[in-house]
């Protein structure tokens, strides 16, 4: 079930935030948290039935995983093996469901191999219930956290607003919010304040993304068939994707994020205007903040940690250093992070090249650190123009990176960079795309004065909390030019109405799958 889907909006969502305060403030209190595991079942059972049994399968399976390896104790030998095993187990499903077929492929055309191919369906969420699983594992096999009980963990693991596409939560952040019983008082207020952010969201997805979407798939689509596209065409179609796996994804998150606070539930941040970072490395801190966060802890860190030992015994020096301890777990992070998104060259592709970027922004930062220390000593800030110059350097190495990502393959890929580069005509108008070209310029073009001028929906809900550690952490980063605050009033619950029923009425026109369920 989607939650741009006119089901989930009017039938689902309701009953079940109805169905969670009504037994949460009676005396059946005790059930609520089974009702909404049960709730989620549905939700999963509704999007692919199928799958239900893997989903139960991998649930039951992690939680005895963390109850064996909380029980070893210090057997640290014992406790190494059993945590190897669950994770191999849990990436071997992921890998056969995700994998398995871009790997038969790649085989055959290497090695002209004649091994028979059917298609593997992905079961929906798989790689985001077992990154969120593999990390409660490895959290308490470092005694980080203890095993959760049964119905803590279903909670953990089997809560709808975030099963599907993230945000990819940690068991301590979340779970004391679970066990906690819902009060009359904070009902009504955390369902208005869930229900506005859900509104901003659906609003990104159904009138910006999916409007995007109309002047971008023109193009990814088109050079598969063979169609004719220009340079500008390409740049065109580069940043509108762009601007729509923007939209969409961040739509996505505040609809999570939103859905969750209706119950009560506040999740981590998952998405902050990343595209007003001045580098690639901070982008990766504000997009897919979630799962930046657990690369971060479960891969760059175990790897960086012994190649940092292993250039210090070396005596490798500064940029010999920098290669062996950054360079090498960024890159293989930044593949992690691309094959992730899904199988396929153009995703080995736009993880190489996001690995790349931020090892050269290591590298310069490294380069310019003595500078940037003399200036500061002297009292001295950056120069006017550095700001502005890095936002457009980074959004156009993002914007390039963008292509692979969007392409449906390889042929797609080099199509469309070919394009880019100048190697056809400048401009070839498409037949598909709605009101010609000025239409599609002009709302690329309304999409990222939104992006880079208008406040984001945490901004817009700031004086809320609206996710984990707002005012603590993240309220003051790239603030936008304009600033809006949403508040409790008659006339901002208008608005909020306005905006549910825009965007509701685009689900009419016709709307389209998240990006991220794809993954």
């Amino acid at each position: 079930m989607l939650f741009n889907s006119v089901n989930f909006i009017f039938a689902f969502l309701p009953i079940v935030v109805a169905g969670y305060y009504v037994l949460s403030l009676s005396p059946l209190a005790f059930l609520r948290r089974p009702f909404l595991i049960l709730a989620t079942l549905a939700f999963y059972g509704l999007a692919g039935a199928q799958f239900l049994p893997l989903l139960l399968a991998s649930v039951v399976l992690n939680f005895i995983a963390g109850q064996v390896i909380g029980r070893l104790g210090a057997r640290a030998g014992a406790k190494a093996g059993v945590i190897a095993l669950a994770v191999v187990a849990n990436l071997l499903v992921l890998g056969y469901f995700k994998y398995f077929n871009f790997l038969l492929t790649a085989i055959n055309d290497a090695f002209g191999a004649g091994f028979a191919i059917e298609s593997i369906l992905l079961p929906l969420g798989i790689s985001f219930f077992t990154f969120q699983q593999i990390g409660y594992l490895v959290d308490v096999s470092r005694g980080k956290i203890k095993p959760a009980g049964a119905l803590d963990y279903g909670s953990f693991v089997l809560f709808f607003p975030q099963l599907l596409a993230g945000p990819i939560v940690q068991y301590a952040e979340v779970i004391d919010q679970h066990r906690r019983k819902p009060q009359w008082g904070e009902v009504g207020r955390n369902i208005l304040i869930g229900l506005a952010i859900f509104a901003i969201g659906l609003f990104k997805k159904t009138v910006i993304a999916d409007t995007l979407a109309l002047y971008a798939s023109p193009i990814f689509v088109g050079v598969g068939e063979g169609n004719a596209i220009g340079m500008l065409d390409a740049w065109i179609a580069a940043f509108a994707y762009t601007a729509q796996v923007y939209f969409d994804f961040s739509g996505y998150s505040d609809m999570a994020i939103g859905t969750a606070r209706m119950l009560g539930i506040v999740l981590p941040l998952n998405f902050l205007s990343p595209l007003r970072s001045q580098s690639v490395v901070e982008i990766w801190r504000r997009w897919h903040a979630t799962l930046g966060r657990w690369v971060q802890l479960y891969i760059f860190q175990p790897v960086a940690v012994p190649c940092a030992r292993f250039a210090a015994m070396r005596g490798l020096g500064k940029w010999g250093t920098l290669g062996v301890a950054v360079v090498v777990p960024t890159m293989i992070s930044m593949l992690v992070i691309g094959v992730w998104h899904g199988a396929g060259w153009t995703f080995v592709i736009f993880g190489l090249m996001q690995g790349i970027y931020m090892s050269v922004n290591e590298a310069w930062a490294a380069y310019r650190k003595p500078a940037r220390k003399a200036r500061k000593k002297a009292g001295q800030s950056a120069p006017a123009w550095h700001s502005p110059v890095a936002r457009a350097a980074t959004l156009l190495a993002f914007v390039a990176a963008i292509i692979p990502f969007g392409a449906r393959n390889e042929i797609e890929m080099l199509a469309i960079f070919a394009a880019a580069a100048g190697g056809t005509e400048f401009l070839v108008v498409q037949p598909d795309w709605p009101l010609g070209l000025a239409a599609a310029v002009l709302f690329t073009l309304a999409a990222y004065a939104i992006i880079y001028l208008l406040p984001n929906s945490h901004e817009i809900m700031g004086r809320f909390e609206p996710v984990i550690d707002w005012s603590a952490d993240w309220a003051k980063r790239a603030p936008s030019p304009v600033q809006i605050e949403w508040r409790m009033s008659l006339g901002w619950a208008l608005l909020t109405a306005l905006t549910l029923f825009l965007a509701v009425a685009f689900i009419m026109r016709g709307t389209t799958e998240f990006i991220y369920f794809n993954f």
